[in-house]
C-alpha cells in the first residue's frame, strides 16, 4: 500500500496536472467533433428547393436529399400537407426544381451533374434523361416560359440549354459557353430566346437561346431574334463586386434584375434600347433571391430572414422597406400587416403582390 500511494502521490505534481488537464481537453474536443459529425451526417431537416405545381395546390420540396416529395393541398395550413408522390432518380442533393405552367412538367438537377424531366402519366411520375454532358455540379434550372426548352446553370462554366428528342425520349443540350466561373443563376426572358446567367466572376450576363430548330424570331429590346446565334453574348455587366446570385427578367422583359454578394441590388432598363444601369446597396447581409411582382415592384430575400421591396418610380428604383418591419411583432401577423401598408403604396400590383405574398410569408 506504501508502494501504490508513493506511486500514487508521484504523479500529482503540476507537470502531471497539466498533462490530465490537456487528456481532458483532447477528450472534450473529440467528443464535440463526434457531436458536429453526428450533427452533419444526420442533417435531413431543411428545405434545398421548392417548386408549386400552376395550380398551387402541390408543391415539390426537397428535403436536403437525393429526393423530391410531392404534397397536396399545399395551397391549405401545414398540417393538412399529405405525402404524393416521392420522385426518386438522382444520387446527390437536389439542387433545384421548376414546375412549368405550360405541360405540368417538372425538373429536377443535382449535385450529380444530371438533370430529370418528369412527366405525370396514369397516377405516376415517369423520369425522362437530359444529356447535360457537364463534369461538374448542376447548381439551378428554369423552364422557359413557353415550355419548350430548359436551361441548367452548372459548376462547369457552361450552361446546357435543353430540347425534346422525341426519337429517342430524352432531352439534348446546346452549349452556352464564354463564363469564367461557376454559372449560379439563370433567367429566361419572357421571349423564351434569350437568357440571363450570373456567375462567380461578379458578371451578369445575357445570351440568345435562339434555336432553328424550335422557336421562330421576334422582336425583343435586342432587335430580331432570329438574326442571332445561338450562345452569342449580348450583354455584359459587371456592377456587382461579389458573386451575383441570383438573375430575373420582368414580366415585360424590359428590366433586369440581379443581386450580389456584396448586398447589391442591380437594375437594367432597356426600354429606351441602350441599357442603363442602377445599383442599390442594401442596409442588411447579401440576397439570395431576387423576384419581379411587377415591372415596377421587386422583392429581394436572402441572409437577412427579411425580404426587402423595391419599386420603380419615374425610372428610378428605390428602397421601399422591408416586409416584415421591426417593432411590429413576429410571425404571420406581423407579414400580413405589413402587406397591407405595401399593398397600398404599389396601387397597380395588388393582383401579383396578393399571389406571391404567402410564398414570401412561408419563406
Amino acid at each position: 500500500r506504501a508502494a501504490a500511494g508513493g506511486a500514487r502521490g508521484a504523479g500529482t505534481g503540476p507537470a502531471s496536472g497539466r498533462a490530465a488537464r490537456r487528456r481532458a481537453r483532447a477528450r472534450g474536443t473529440e467528443r464535440t467533433r463526434s457531436a458536429m459529425a453526428l450533427r452533419i451526417v444526420n442533417a435531413k431537416h431543411g428545405i434545398t428547393c421548392h417548386a408549386w405545381s400552376p395550380d398551387r395546390k402541390r408543391i415539390a420540396v426537397c428535403e436536403n436529399s437525393e429526393k423530391v416529395i410531392i404534397y397536396l393541398n399545399a395551397d391549405q395550413d401545414k398540417v393538412n400537407w399529405i405525402k404524393e408522390h416521392e420522385l426518386a432518380a438522382h444520387d446527390l442533393v437536389v439542387s433545384a426544381i421548376d414546375w412549368s405552367p405550360v405541360h405540368n412538367k417538372i425538373v429536377t438537377c443535382s449535385h450529380d451533374r444530371n438533370a430529370f424531366v418528369w412527366t405525370y402519366s396514369q397516377g405516376t411520375w415517369k423520369a425522362s434523361m437530359a444529356i447535360l454532358r457537364i463534369n461538374r455540379a448542376a447548381l439551378d434550372v428554369k423552364w422557359s416560359p413557353d415550355g419548350s426548352k430548359f436551361a441548367v446553370a452548372s459548376g462547369a462554366k457552361v450552361v446546357p440549354v435543353c430540347h425534346y428528342e422525341g426519337a429517342n425520349d430524352w432531352w439534348i443540350s446546346k452549349m452556352i459557353k464564354k463564363h469564367k466561373s461557376t454559372v449560379t443563376s439563370v433567367a429566361w426572358h419572357p421571349s423564351s430566346q434569350l437568357l440571363a446567367t450570373g456567375s462567380t466572376d461578379f458578371r451578369c450576363r445575357v445570351f440568345s437561346a435562339f434555336i432553328n430548330d424550335i422557336d421562330h424570331s421576334t422582336n425583343t429590346v435586342f432587335g430580331d431574334t432570329g438574326r442571332t446565334r445561338f450562345g452569342d453574348l449580348l450583354l455584359e455587366f459587371e456592377a456587382c463586386n461579389g458573386w451575383v446570385e441570383d438573375v430575373a427578367w420582368s414580366p415585360s422583359g424590359s428590366t433586369l434584375a440581379y443581386i450580389g454578394h456584396d448586398s447589391s441590388v442591380n437594375f437594367v432598363s432597356m426600354a429606351n434600347g441602350s441599357p442603363q444601369v442602377q445599383t442599390l446597396k442594401s442596409r442588411d447581409l447579401p440576397n439570395s433571391k431576387v423576384f419581379f411582382l411587377s415591372d415596377n415592384v421587386v422583392v429581394a430575400a436572402g441572409h437577412s430572414f427579411n425580404p426587402e421591396i423595391y419599386q420603380n418610380a419615374s425610372g428610378s428604383w428605390s428602397f421601399l422597406g422591408n416586409l416584415n418591419q421591426k417593432g411590429s411583432g413576429a410571425g404571420g401577423m406581423a407579414v400580413s400587416r405589413t402587406y397591407e401598408r405595401f399593398g397600398k403604396k404599389v396601387g397597380s400590383t395588388e393582383r401579383t403582390w396578393s399571389h406571391s405574398r404567402d410564398d414570401w410569408a412561408e419563406r
